[in-house]
């Protein structure tokens, strides 16, 4: 059940938001680096990105307790479109919706959802439709993914509201969720992001991995079941992922 609560969602945004992180396809040497939400690495060849997420966020442990409010769920959107392949300049191709809902430019002609807009009919099992109306070398489409929404992915009580960077850390989901392609597990202090990618229910990041991490109360643990497929439009390959996320805020000792 989604949460609208706009309090709440402000708190949150403030806390985890800014300690996001981005996948990594190298699961023996994992990299660092931060994004909003973990996704799974484009193709060179992919000359745009579209991404529909279903957000789930454990509320900071300093947040007063709210009668049936056990978190905070709220559906994300972004699309990326480049002048040739991913990490080129973005570039604008008019009006982009998601299941009928518009995104926005604030800058930089990167699309996001817009932050007031709390859902964007995303649901387990579903398909998801997207609309460009097209500029900058992009024809207009229409898309309606083949692949369905992951059910929403979830850590165990076994995932702890604190760890030791000189320890092995290991994390665990629930169950590995309907629609999922594979999983992204994401460690940050903030500034220091460490990902591993592997489709299972449990995941150890070891004590050489956290080296690098600084102690922090404003860390973070994420997890990501995620799919993806590719559809080609006026010679433009295009790459849509459709995702859950849940984010735990931790403490890095």
């Amino acid at each position: 059940m989604k949460t609208y609560n706009a309090t709440l969602w402000t708190l949150l945004l403030g806390a985890v938001l800014t300690f996001s992180a981005c996948s990594s396809d190298d699961d023996i040497n994992p990299q660092t680096t931060t994004q909003t939400n973990p996704t799974p690495t484009a193709p060179d060849d992919a000359n745009a990105v579209l991404a529909a997420i279903m957000s789930y966020s454990d509320l900071p442990s300093n947040v007063p307790s709210v009668p049936g409010v056990g978190g905070i769920a709220i559906d994300v959107a972004s699309g990326s479109f480049f002048n040739g392949g991913v990490g080129s300049a973005l570039v604008n191709v008019g009006d982009v919706m998601l299941n009928s809902k518009a995104l926005q430019i604030p800058r930089g002609n990167a699309y996001i959802n817009n932050p007031m807009e709390l859902s964007y009919s995303l649901a387990a099992g579903q398909s998801n439709s997207w609309q460009v109306s097209g500029g900058s070398g992009f024809d207009a489409f229409s898309h309606t993914t083949t692949k369905r929404m992951p059910s929403q992915v979830k850590f165990t009580a076994s995932v702890g509201d604190s760890f030791s960077k000189g320890s092995d850390l290991t994390l665990t989901i629930e169950s590995v969720t309907s629609n999922t392609d594979n999983i992204l597990w994401v460690v940050s202090d903030g500034s220091t992001t460490v990902t591993k990618e592997s489709k299972t229910t449990s995941v150890t990041f070891s004590a050489s991995d956290l080296s690098g991490m600084r102690a922090t109360s404003t860390g973070l643990v994420q997890v990501a079941s995620y799919n993806t497929e590719e559809k080609t439009f006026g010679g433009k390959k295009v790459y849509f992922i459709n995702e859950t996320v849940h984010t735990k805020l931790v403490e890095v000792n």
